[in-house]
């Protein structure tokens, strides 16, 4: 074969050939895994330009981070392998108390940072919001709680701009440069570091602030570990912490949490809602969310939404108050004749026994539960293991989206 009018032997046409596919796939194994020492661009241009092979072995030898070599992450705690310590430790965390907040304090509602009137979303002929008049007074943790379709992802979007309503109006009290909106699925350029992306955040924000609180932020949302760590490569959990520290970079005032905390694992759950926790009356938070067991830990104000309607907007303790007085009731079993003669009672709605000898207990009249319950009890002889209130959060939204 000839070349510019010179015979090439076949042997080096080979061998080229050869050395481009292993250059190829050096590249391909550098797209694929995280490095050291140097960044991605850097170790490519060495395997490229370097002496063909050193600079693909001298990025074999020094480069490629083994999975071995990964660092400990603290903040991707599925706990889908057997015998992963983080996990275990996380599930026997739950047994302490969550979160640490300052107390729930009264709601001054003179002070309305965000409001919505008469605001409605039609779809077609389909209705996502149906004239909902949202309030959320100033400093408060609101949940924004419904079924799923319920309306709350579109109202979140309107609130913060992203989409427009069909009808009615939305008043903020604040500059829409300083709000922070967290999606429910947060996305990032997968080159970008941890870094780069929520310093990207501060100069979309807020420019004039210090680019030591990029790092800040990483360590308050549990990234400190991972700063310098390619966005591609993280789970689906610490994309969430990493577009709460693109949401707080920026010091907003007001603060759109959608799902914030779907994505974790027990131990994650709790840190995100541990800093919720922090930002009470320091910020506004609005969190929209499904988990009811969250809302009731950190939201001061609740909205309870359905079917694109807001049936029910106030303080937490007013909506626990409104629902009907539940009791858990434990007996060493059997329970069935106390089951029997609770039904009979005047003031009970429903007696049911969901293990044996724990019963759930649902009056319409607390005061008069209370009074006659262990006269019941005496009269079977019943060994009492415990008697408390059982009315929660779920019990109040079940009663209103019934």
């Amino acid at each position: 074969m000839e070349i510019g009018g010179q015979s090439v032997p076949a042997v080096l046409l080979v061998l080229g050939a050869l050395a481009l596919m292993v250059m190829a796939f050096v590249l391909a194994d550098l797209y694929r895994h995280d490095v050291k020492h140097l960044p991605k661009w850097a170790w490519a241009l060495i395997i490229v330009l370097g002496n063909f092979p050193l600079g693909a072995i001298a990025y074999f030898v020094l480069g490629r981070r083994a999975a071995g070599d990964e660092p400990t992450d603290p903040v991707d705690r599925s706990g889908d392998r057997a015998g992963d310590e983080p996990a275990t430790a996380a599930v026997r965390a739950l047994d302490t108390d969550l979160p640490s907040r300052p107390p729930r304090r009264p709601i001054d509602t003179s002070d309305i940072v965000v409001a919505t009137r008469a605001l409605s979303k039609l779809y077609g002929s389909a209705a996502a919001l149906d004239a909902v008049e949202l309030v959320v007074p100033r400093g408060v943790t609101y949940g924004l709680i419904g079924p799923n379709g319920a309306g709350k992802t579109t109202l979140l979007s309107i609130l913060a701009g992203l989409r427009r309503p069909t009808r009615g109006t939305v008043e903020i009290a604040v500059p829409r440069t300083s709000m922070g909106v967290l999606v429910d699925t947060p996305q990032f350029e997968p080159w970008l570091t941890a870094r780069e992306a929520v310093d990207l955040a501060r100069h979309l924000t807020a420019p004039e602030l210090p680019s030591s609180r990029v790092d800040d932020v990483l360590v308050e949302v549990g990234l400190e570990q991972a700063i310098d760590r390619r966005v591609g490569g993280f789970s689906r959990g610490m994309l969430q912490r990493l577009g709460l520290a693109g949401c707080l970079v920026g010091d907003p005032e007001v603060l759109l949490l959608d799902e914030p905390s779907s994505a974790l694992d027990p131990a994650g759950r709790r840190e995100v809602l541990d800093l919720v926790g922090r930002l009470a009356h320091t910020k506004t938070v609005i969190l929209s969310t499904h988990i009811l067991s969250d809302v009731q830990q950190v939201a001061d104000v609740v909205g309870v939404i359905d079917h694109g309607r807001l049936q029910f907007q106030g303080p937490l303790t007013e909506l626990l108050a409104r629902t009907s007085a539940t009791y858990s009731i434990h007996v060493r079993p059997p329970a069935d004749p106390i089951l029997e003669h609770l039904r009979r009672c005047a003031w009970t709605v429903e007696a049911t026994e969901h293990a044996p000898g724990r019963i759930h207990l649902v009056v319409s009249d607390p005061a008069a539960a209370e009074a006659q319950v262990a006269a019941v009890l005496a009269e079977h002889d019943a060994r009492l293991v415990s008697f408390n209130p059982a009315t929660d959060l779920e019990t109040a939204f079940l009663e209103l989206t019934s």
